[in-house]
């Protein structure tokens, strides 16, 4: 038990925390078990906003202007170059579905946690078509 208790402090201690401020000047902080990228998605298209990951929403119902924080802690034993996607897919008020974007975030271990920006402006359906309201 030892051992593990140990090793937990390891992990954590090695792969570091992010401390984000928020616009209205308080802060947040994650605690990540393995390197990551922070991302901060701002909402510039649609009137809401779900951002997705490949274990389902993480956010849901983000509003137009808005921003949420979404930490992307990578997979374990994936080597030292790291991706992870993140999809935003747009709505109406009334939850008409206006189209979706992916992106991928990549994080080097031996660079550590990172945080970016993401401005989703744009939107794409299938066949080319697609855009903000």
């Amino acid at each position: 038990m030892k051992k593990f208790l140990i090793l937990s402090l390891i992990a954590v201690a090695a792969s570091g925390c992010a401390t984000i401020r928020q616009a209205d000047g308080t802060t947040t902080r994650y605690f990540l078990t393995q390197v990551s990228v922070v991302v901060r998605v701002v909402n510039n298209c649609a009137p809401l906003m779900d951002l997705e990951r490949v274990g389902g929403v993480v956010v849901k119902g983000l509003p137009y202007g808005g921003s949420a924080t979404v930490p992307l802690v990578s997979t374990p034993f994936s080597g030292s170059n790291r991706r992870m996607p993140l999809t935003a897919k747009g709505y109406t008020e009334k939850m008409v579905y206006l189209g979706s974007i992916s992106r991928e975030f990549y994080v080097n271990t031996y660079e550590g946690t990172r945080e970016e920006v993401w401005e989703v402006s744009r939107l794409n359906l299938p066949g080319g078509r697609g855009g903000c309201q």
